[in-house]
């Protein structure tokens, strides 16, 4: 990895970019790139998987062709792989090892707590039966007679009630409902009289290539929603909005990498104001099998992109 990291680094230089001239190509952090030319692959022990792509993205960048250094990246990956399965395993025995000694010395001393509860609770039963006592009669005959006198009152209470509902129901008839007096007009409206909604402009999304789109049939200042779904890849994606010659990368989404096993069917959205010759970007660092929507209209994303693998940024203008 370290010599992969030194190729990178030396055409950059040899190119006079900066880091940050990278980041800007690439959507990688500094952090990244440096760690890259630094060649410290234990940096992407969480991002392993990716570590093809970002690598691939930085080839790109700089003009260098990524078949010259992918087998020597995936033989980087592979040692890094067994030597921390290797360092896991042991750390795994070892403390096996100390678990199995501490739960002996429990074990033992668990027997010795067992037999003092015994004998304690052996103890507390003698005790308890010394001081049980007989139960007293006269306060159980006292109770029963209160609950018997409570039933009686009860039972006089509610006759009382349903006498008083009889005698003091008044006469109730039930309401007649108005009549219209003869030559009087209906003042509801009409079935086809009622106001009608306004009617909603549906999109309409014409392809100008591969990568650009344009948009019409808007109305300006609605709030459009761009979602997309990643179907069969992982990757890094952002969503960058340009508007008045300015542009502002969004932070809801978040520039970061999305998982297919997330986000397959649930799509990831970005809001977007509608203005005439505003620009959606949205950058893939790795393309495969995705499905973008505009509101409810699907993007129609060319074949030679859709299956590229590649890194791609799809350009849609608010026409």
């Amino acid at each position: 990895m370290e010599n992969i990291g030194k190729l990178l680094k030396e055409k950059r230089l040899e190119l006079g970019l900066t880091i940050e001239e990278i980041s800007e190509k690439t959507r990688l952090t500094t952090k990244h790139i440096k760690a890259l030319e630094e060649g410290d692959i234990s940096f992407f022990k969480n991002d392993l998987s990716y570590l093809r792509f970002f690598v691939k993205s930085y080839c790109e960048a700089v003009g260098i062709d990524f078949e010259d250094v992918k087998d020597d990246l995936r033989e980087c990956v592979d040692d890094y792989t067994m030597a921390f399965t290797n360092t896991m395993t042991m750390e795994h025995e070892e403390m096996e090892k100390r678990i199995s000694k501490t739960e002996l010395s429990k074990v033992s001393k668990t027997e010795e707590d067992g037999k003092k509860v015994l004998h304690h609770a052996h103890t507390v039963r003698k005790k308890n039966k010394k001081k049980m006592k007989k139960p007293d009669f006269s306060l159980v005959s006292l109770i029963a007679v209160a609950a018997v006198v409570a039933i009686i009152l009860m039972a006089a209470f509610v006759i009382y009630l349903n006498s008083s509902k009889k005698d003091d129901s008044p006469d109730v008839k039930p309401p007649v409902a108005d009549v219209p007096s003869e030559g009087a007009t209906n003042t509801y409206p009409k079935e086809d009289e009622k106001p009608k909604e306004e009617e909603k402009k549906e999109l309409t999304i014409t392809k100008n290539d591969a990568t650009h789109y344009t948009i019409t049939d808007y109305k300006e200042g609605d709030e459009i929603t761009i979602g997309t779904l990643f179907i069969g890849c992982d990757t890094a994606y952002s969503v960058t909005v340009v508007e008045d010659g300015k542009s502002n990368v969004l932070s809801d989404p978040a520039g970061i990498i999305y998982y297919s096993k997330d986000h397959a069917e649930k799509p990831v959205d970005a809001k977007v104001t509608a203005k005439k010759g505003t620009k959606v970007q949205l950058y893939f660092g790795h393309i495969y099998n995705i499905g973008v929507k505009v509101n409810d209209k699907s993007l129609k994303i060319d074949e030679s992109v859709m299956y590229s693998g590649g890194s791609y940024t799809l350009e849609i203008t608010f026409g």
